[in-house]
């Protein structure tokens, strides 16, 4: 049995690395991952525990910059930190790699196998004029980068002119004739993608030859492409190249192109073991049906026990719904008539009294002894957060659900809910719903689909955005229980869910999304997003639970999300500000809050915000009561505009 070193070249696209490292995970493989140093947070712990079976090894981080020498610098450290394991092949593969072949396949493939597959061609073939990119030195490569330097700022400006000498500098050198490369007699130059699947000695040559690669390559534009095809082709290994290896990659829609759902048939029916490069974030549902057909055809090769496949149980799994119930005397059987008439059989419903004075307990008990699926829980008053924890801590089901004990449901609910869950493998399902009693209007999404969790804090970061509310409730949801295997939600708040949508949604991977509005929501006059409730001096809670969120924001490894909360949570402030009476602020002292939560934002966020942000919580902070009257008149003059 031969053993095999993945070594991998990570970013950011964490949910993409974690599938990968899940796939990679066997007893066969040992995984050394690099992760840019770049990348500000890294949580080594919890990268360890997707792999159990495979050894992981994290090797020292470096800053890469495209396009220079650091890339292959990282590659020889990662060869040499993988060596030592002595391994029959080394496989080098990006963090965005898709699986696209089950482990037992790649290892059957390499089994008898004692070839370099290395990619490669010469200057020329496939019309790729290279060799410039190799006869002239490129010093200024790291600052310039790939990326899109137009538009004002600094930095821009910076990277612009820096771009100018560096082509000045490459034009001087043109006419110079300029050949670094002849410097290397009897060494003909190659190139190709720089993923490889290479044998132990192979390896131990390339270390080798480090000081060579550092000469000719360490200004070189893309080094990465030229130093494996190139050492491999002169020398005594070229015969022993296979120009394949086993990437899909495509060059020719993008440089290069990121698969998209649309492009599933394509990834299947080839023959690559990887291909590249998939985003996570943007495609979830490519990667979610690739490797379950991965995992499908692994389960049917391990299925020896002589029964058939189609015999397997496939019985829906216990659904808990969670019922907190407080002095709902009037409302709470007409919630549970609701939830009896399910379409499914295997579900139950927890009714938790959370210390009601109004009768609801009684109600409670008899609809548990009416019903054998209800189950009461009584408990001293704790608020809604206890009472859906209470709810939790006696769950039996693998998914759950949240139900207010005031609202009602559809017959379909657990069931368009469910099968929207296992269709998508999605860990929360969720769907719109329909306002009653003192409102009435649907709020929903526009179409059925998946989303990344990443995709969904995208949203949470913009309180305008109209998905915004569907993610951020509570109820119109179903989870998985393992969701709420280290996660309780925060007690004495009366934003509960504006302090724990985040969280709940960064543990997950995907979510489903269905446009029926399934769940109805009872609109109570006297509710916390009432006029008057808005002037309660807990609604500041509002507040706290985004500033939260940002700094939650703040440990993901995604840096644009920190930037984009900032503004979301100035844009909380100001409703706050806004929403707030003159006589409301002199009460509570209220200048003196919004100065103290500018002051905390701009001392641990400033370095991540957009400038005009940043200058409005420096307004907020040196002159709150001239900014809270700004933002007055603003909403004013937008209220007039609307009903003009």
């Amino acid at each position: 049995m031969k053993r095999h070193a993945f070594m991998i070249m990570a970013h950011n696209e964490f949910t993409m690395l974690k599938k990968l490292i899940q796939y990679l995970d066997d007893e066969r493989n040992d995984i050394y991952l690099h992760i840019d140093k770049k990348t500000r947070y890294v949580n080594t712990a919890e990268i360890s525990s997707w792999a159990r079976r495979s050894k992981l090894t994290f090797v020292p981080r470096m800053k890469i910059y495209w396009g220079t020498y650091s890339i292959v610098d990282c590659e020889l450290k990662m060869l040499k930190a993988a060596v030592q394991g002595g391994y029959d092949y080394y496989h080098l593969i990006s963090g965005v790699d898709l699986p696209l072949q089950s482990m037992e396949k790649l290892h059957e493939t390499f089994e008898d196998e004692n070839s370099e597959f290395v990619e490669y061609h010469s200057n020329g073939e496939y019309g790729d004029e290279f060799e410039d990119k190799v006869k002239y030195s490129y010093p200024l490569l790291k600052y310039v980068g790939r990326g899109d330097s137009k538009g004002n700022g600094i930095r821009n400006k910076l990277v612009r002119k820096l771009g100018y000498y560096q082509w000045k500098y490459t034009e001087y050198q043109r006419k110079r004739g300029t050949d670094r490369t002849k410097r290397f007699t009897g060494i003909r130059i190659y190139k190709g993608i720089q993923w490889f699947s290479i044998t132990h000695d192979f390896a131990e040559y390339l270390i080798a030859k480090e000081p060579l690669i550092k000469k000719m390559f360490r200004l070189s534009n893309g080094p990465d492409e030229f130093f494996v095809p190139t050492i491999c082709m002169n020398s005594e290994f070229k015969d022993r190249i296979k120009n394949y290896a086993f990437r899909q990659i495509d060059w020719i829609r993008g440089g290069p192109y990121s698969y998209t759902y649309a492009d599933h048939d394509e990834l299947v029916s080839c023959d690559a073991f990887f291909a590249r490069k998939v985003s996570y974030n943007n495609e979830p549902l490519l990667v979610e049906k690739i490797l379950e057909k991965i995992h499908s055809g692994e389960q049917d090769k391990s299925h020896d026990d002589g029964k058939n496949a189609d015999a397997v149980e496939t019985a829906v799994p216990l659904i808990s719904v969670i019922v907190p119930c407080y002095n709902v005397k009037d409302y709470l059987s007409e919630c549970v008539e609701s939830l009896v008439l399910q379409d499914l059989n295997s579900y139950e419903i927890l009714l938790v009294d959370d210390g009601s004075t109004d009768g609801t307990a009684g109600i409670v008990d008899d609809l548990a002894g009416k019903y054998p699926n209800v189950r009461a829980i009584h408990k001293e008053n704790g608020g809604l957060s206890s009472a859906r924890n209470a709810g939790l801590d006696t769950a039996r089901g693998t998914y759950i659900a949240f139900v207010d004990s005031d609202d009602l449901v559809s017959g379909d609910y657990l069931r368009e809910l469910y099968d929207a869950a296992i269709k998508y493998h999605a860990d929360i399902a969720v769907c719109g719903y329909e306002k009653f009693d003192n409102e009435s209007g649907t709020v929903t999404f526009g179409e059925e689909k998946v989303i990344s969790a990443h995709g969904v804090l995208r949203v949470l970061c913009d309180i305008y955005h109209p998905e915004n509310v569907l993610y951020t409730v509570a109820v119109n949801k179903l989870y998985k229980a393992e969701v709420f295997r280290n996660y309780r939600f925060p007690c004495g708040r009366i934003h509960e869910d504006v302090f724990s949508t985040h969280r709940i949604i960064g543990s997950c991977d995907c979510i489903a999304v269905i446009p029926d509005a399934l769940y109805k929501y009872r609109i109570r006059s006297g509710s916390i997003t009432s006029p008057e409730k808005k002037q309660d001096i807990r609604h500041l809670d509002y507040g706290d639970g985004l500033f939260d969120r940002l700094n939650y924001m703040k440990n993901m490894y995604d840096h644009d999300l920190e930037k984009l909360m900032s503004y979301g949570y100035f844009r909380g402030l100001y409703e706050l500000m806004v929403d707030y009476s003159d006589e409301s602020f002199r009460r509570y002292s209220l200048s003196g809050w919004f100065r103290r939560r500018a002051a905390s934002v701009l001392l641990t966020h400033s370095g991540k915000m957009y400038r005009e942000t940043r200058r409005n919580f420096m307004g907020i902070l040196l002159f709150p009561d001239r900014m809270r009257k700004r933002y007055v008149e603003t909403r004013r003059r937008e209220i007039e505009a609307k009903n003009a």
